[in-house]
């Protein structure tokens, strides 16, 4: 087999196969992680926790039997009264509003922590994609070149036979093909720790399931977009909008914190049953019926009485007012440190935003000049080299370097693709959705 041949097909493409794209992945991700789940789950019970603020207070039933003498087991009938009490609170001046709508707040903050999420999650499924992508087009790339090394050995085993080559030449191209051999071995492992971690991302069960990914990730352009890009960082980045969520109930907690100085009422209703009469009232019938209850002597009649009690709490007054207005300075504080804090981390996303457009501009320009001159060159270089051992001029040594050196460009080339597409994810990152 002629040698240039042979080495002619480190270059050749592999073999086609159904891919995943990125996006079915993400989406695969979106629906099936379980963290999802779980951000749903919590955002749900807010609804319940805010409307558990807004029930008013239970109500209180009390029931008394008063001056039961010793003597006597009969509480019902021998006690001097019977009290049947129910009391309500009533929370005046729209509290209980105040405080259901900081659960509906705390909610909001919720479900921007969960578009956060989702967001990440996005992120952390290209970024481990591309970086499988990578190690596929470098196991690729080292199977062919496996491959073709090994079927050039067999080829030249023959011709050292014969003594048109060296010995050296064989044992150079062997030890070239276990070299590769070996570094195609690391690449497959690396391989299968990546894909379980991805497969974990996709919230899949069967860790072992395959992704096969896209042969080439198209590229956008993104040019004379940064100032719109900026503008709309400002209002879609998840991780402000839930800063703006946090300032949003802080203020309602500093309403419920104000209509905590208003009163309160406690309403009470008592019903007092008398079964031996009104022994305690004034006049001659309390003196008989004394003399009666002491002598043995039949009772009067039940009796029944009611009594209506009203209070009010001050919670104004200023030994306990500072509870409510404390509260309400400590929000507007921590308020304007959100502020403070939101400012300094939407000018860092600003800049990193920036910065991953910058990158990726120049990732792009430059995969162009590696398609376009970088890769044409070195594989000229190296068919050139090839040409030169074949005409005798110089050694397999050479052929083997400049082959190399082609390999090389193309990891580099590969690897210029991944850190373009890493700075588009940077940026959606930032963004908080696609480009």
């Amino acid at each position: 087999m002629n040698t240039k041949h042979i080495v002619m097909l480190l270059l050749l493409p592999g073999s086609s196969a159904l891919t995943q794209s990125v996006d079915t992945l993400v989406q695969e991700a979106l629906k099936n992680n379980p963290q999802v789940a779980s951000f749903d789950h919590r955002i749900q019970a807010t609804d319940s926790r805010a409307r558990a603020a807004g029930a008013w207070p239970a109500p209180t039933i009390g029931v008394e039997f008063s001056q039961v003498p010793t003597t006597s087991g009969d509480v019902l009938n021998d006690a001097i009264a019977n009290n049947y009490s129910i009391s309500q609170m009533f929370m005046l001046g729209g509290k209980f509003s105040a405080m259901s709508e900081v659960e509906r707040r705390r909610g909001g903050i919720l479900e921007e922590n969960r578009s956060a999420f989702l967001v990440d999650l996005r992120g952390r499924v290209k970024m481990n994609y591309y970086r499988l992508w990578l190690l596929d087009r470098q196991i690729e790339v080292g199977e062919r070149t496996h491959n073709t090394l090994n079927r050039l050995v067999e080829a030249m085993r023959m011709q050292v036979v014969t003594n048109r080559v060296a010995q050296a030449d064989l044992l150079s191209l062997q030890a070239e093909a276990a070299s590769v051999g070996a570094r195609l071995s690391d690449k497959r492992a690396q391989r299968i720790g990546l894909l379980d971690v991805l497969n974990g991302l996709l919230g899949r069960d069967t860790m072992n399931r395959e992704v096969k990914t896209d042969s080439l990730p198209a590229s956008i352009s993104l040019q004379g977009r940064e100032r719109d890009l900026s503008e709309r960082l400002t209002n879609t980045n998840p991780s402000l909008l839930a800063m703006n969520r946090m300032t949003e109930m802080n203020e309602a907690m500093i309403v419920s914190a104000r209509k905590d100085l208003i009163p309160d009422l406690m309403v009470q209703v008592m019903i007092m049953r008398m079964p031996n009469g009104m022994l305690l009232t004034s006049g001659s019938r309390s003196v008989d019926a004394i003399q009666h209850s002491a002598m043995g002597m039949p009772m009067q009649k039940t009796e029944w009485m009611y009594s209506i009690m009203a209070s009010i709490t001050l919670p104004f007054v200023p030994w306990a007012s500072e509870r409510s207005t404390a509260k309400a300075d400590e929000m507007r504080t921590t308020n304007l440190g959100i502020a403070a804090e939101r400012d300094a981390m939407r000018l860092e996303m600003i800049a990193a935003l920036r910065s991953a457009l910058t990158t990726y501009a120049s990732k792009d320009s430059l995969a162009r000049e590696y398609l376009s001159s970088i890769l044409p060159l070195a594989q000229q270089s190296a068919e050139a080299q090839t040409i030169a051992y074949q005409n005798g001029k110089v050694s397999v040594t050479a052929v083997l370097d400049a082959r190399r050196m082609e390999l090389m460009r193309q990891d580099e080339y590969f690897m210029v693709i991944m850190d373009r597409e890493m700075a588009l994810i940077q940026a959606e990152m930032m963004l908080g959705g696609s480009l």
